[in-house]
């Protein structure tokens, strides 16, 4: 049983209908209670991402607005967590020119 606020992804959550793309991209998010954060987006998609916040305590569920780059805010709920790793959902799907902007132009290879 698993007491915390941790939620692993699910089985076959590496099945994706669109494709993730590895990147290292500098963003930030702010909780509904707390302040904003830095982080660093390991994936992304045109449904949602992956980030790294060393020192998280986001709870499976939260809603939060996002940053990547100069993009946003960007709405999205948090569909799990595995220590310092965050998985998200964005409510409104990223336009697909959006992402290819991120991908091509923000991506930092060898940052963080």
């Amino acid at each position: 049983m698993n007491t915390s606020n941790e939620a692993e992804p699910q089985e076959g959550s590496n099945q994706r209908r669109e494709p993730r793309h590895v990147v290292q991209v500098a963003g930030r998010y702010r909780s509904r209670v707390g302040a904003s954060r830095d982080i660093w987006i390991k994936d992304i998609s045109e449904t949602g991402c992956r980030f790294f916040d060393k020192f998280s305590v986001l709870p499976v569920d939260s809603a939060i607005t996002f940053r990547v780059g100069t993009i946003g805010p960007i709405s999205a709920k948090v569909r799990w967590r595995e220590k310092s790793v965050i998985g998200i959902q964005f409510d409104t799907p990223l336009h697909p020119s959006v992402l290819e902007h991120i991908v091509r132009t923000l991506d930092e290879p060898g940052a963080a």
